[in-house]
């Protein structure tokens, strides 16, 4: 697709991103009203999108003791996260080497062992095949190192970072090392720009599940829509502060604005302040932060908290959302328990004002009209640069 120039700045001064919209209008959508609704364009986007690249997976939370194993999906494909007897996070496909089975399809916390319920056949947190009862027809036969190491789970390439956990599901080398680099190198401009920021001392002080009547390139659209905000969330306060947003683009994948004054020219969300993540200098205190890590990383922060939306994709018109709120370390005793309920109860609520909206816009997809819908340049480049990227990954045309 080629790209086009936004003609005027808006007279606040606010920065737009160059992306692929004029004026006038061009008279009909970037992407088809068919990607949003229809079985083959979801699965082609399972496969060429969520099954190719980075994309969110869980959250590190989920994983509170060594053994737990959280199932989850990702392009369709059934997965573990494993907190192993070091801390460490892994992640396997959810599958047993002998015929197949899913090993569990609810979060549990085994003790040590992972079993499969059809044979018994039992892998270690680490992968690693460890008893197969029978296995040579003769009662305690046992598991060598080497047939051990053959037969263990199929490992995924997986990172970490500020309590979230990532997988590529079409990286061949999974070393975790190899994985840490790749991850870091995609996100580098991101953690750039958030260098003031100690992801270390996060602390998850709650977390809801949304399930959205809507296809999740909607969700990931209206969280990049900023001009909707003073008329469907009043709360957020004055208009003019509303709007004062820059378009930011820091990589094809990572894409999203930034209030310079959001912090204070909006309406604050809690009436304590909270300690900030780090040492945040003066001048970064009132900016806030809105970013889509491409495709299902929903990221907002301010200097004293971290608010993440991660999804699955589920089918063309439903979307599961996990949203979770995060603080500084020192945020979470007793002192400030008021002021964190004040804050995640605030944040869902603008969440949940969302979701009416979500539904009509995946209503209104089935329409003829949809085709001819007509993003503004002033307002929509950002969205604008999320549907290329889409059309481009998946071959929407």
């Amino acid at each position: 697709m080629t790209t086009a120039h936004a003609a005027a700045q808006p007279l606040s001064g606010n920065h737009i991103a160059a992306g692929p919209l004029t004026e006038p209008p061009s008279g009909r959508s970037l992407l088809p009203a068919r990607a949003y609704t229809g079985e083959d364009e979801f699965r082609a986007e399972q496969r060429l999108i969520f099954g190719a690249g980075w994309v969110w997976a869980g959250y590190a939370h989920w994983l509170a003791e060594p053994g737990a194993v959280h199932p989850v999906t990702v392009a369709g494909q059934p997965l573990l996260l494993v907190l192993d007897e070091q801390h460490r996070i892994r992640v396997f496909h959810n599958s047993c080497r002998h015929r197949g089975m899913t090993l569990t399809e609810e979060p549990t916390v085994v003790r040590k062992r992972i079993q499969c319920a059809y044979h018994c056949w039992s892998f270690g947190l680490d992968g690693k095949l460890c008893a197969a009862p029978f296995y040579g027809r003769a009662k305690g036969t046992a598991v060598d190192a080497e047939l051990g190491d053959r037969l263990a789970l199929v490992p995924v390439a997986a990172h970490v970072w500020a309590g979230l956990i990532f997988v590529d599901l079409a990286a061949a080398d999974t070393d975790p090392q190899a994985c840490a680099a790749d991850f870091t190198d995609r996100l580098a401009p991101l953690l750039r720009r958030w260098s003031h920021i100690d992801f270390d001392r996060l602390h998850p002080i709650e977390e809801r599940r949304f399930d959205v009547a809507a296809n999740w390139k909607l969700v990931v659209e209206n969280f990049l829509d900023f001009y909707h905000l003073p008329f469907i969330h009043p709360q957020v306060g004055p208009v003019a502060a509303a709007l004062d947003i820059d378009d930011l683009v820091l990589r094809p994948d990572i894409m999203g604005g930034s209030y310079p004054r959001g912090a204070v020219g909006k309406a604050g969300k809690t009436e304590k302040r909270l300690p900030w993540l780090g040492e945040v200098p003066a001048e970064l205190r009132e900016r806030q932060d809105i970013f889509c890590v491409f495709p299902n990383a929903l990221l907002f922060l301010e200097a004293d908290w971290f608010q993440v939306i991660g999804f699955d994709p589920l089918a063309p018109d439903r979307t599961l959302e996990h949203m979770a709120v995060f603080v500084d370390r020192t945020a979470a005793g007793a002192e400030y328990a008021g002021t964190r309920t004040q804050l995640a109860e605030a944040l869902f609520a603008v969440n949940e004002q969302d979701l009416p909206i979500l539904r009509r816009l995946q209503a209104g997809r089935h329409s003829p009209a949809a085709d001819a819908t007509n993003l503004v340049a002033a307002w929509d480049q950002i969205t604008a640069l999320f549907q290329q990227r889409v059309a481009d990954r998946a071959n929407h045309r």
